[in-house]
């Protein structure tokens, strides 16, 4: 298995402000965090992301397993379900 901070491919898609429809479901806006780089898509906090109070989310196996709101072509998601049909 390649270590799991390697599978990331850089979307951003994560980094953007996640919103509630009116039925309570998570979706992305055009929002990005302010520490977002949208050109690159690369954060420019990485190595302290978490300590930034910016409610940057550790996407562990778990977590993407539950997270409806990361996008299908996400490289954790894509991950997880190759290593769900072994």
């Amino acid at each position: 298995m390649p270590d799991w901070e390697n599978i990331c491919q850089q979307c951003g898609e994560c980094c953007f402000e996640k919103l509630p429809d009116k039925h309570g479901r998570l979706y992305t806006s055009n929002i990005p965090c302010r520490f977002l780089d949208v050109a690159t898509r690369r954060c420019k906090v990485y190595h302290k992301r978490f300590d930034v109070g910016e409610g940057c989310i550790k996407l562990t196996p778990e977590v993407v397993r539950e997270a409806d709101w990361l996008p299908e072509n996400c490289a954790y998601v894509q991950h997880m379900r190759r290593e769900n049909q072994k």
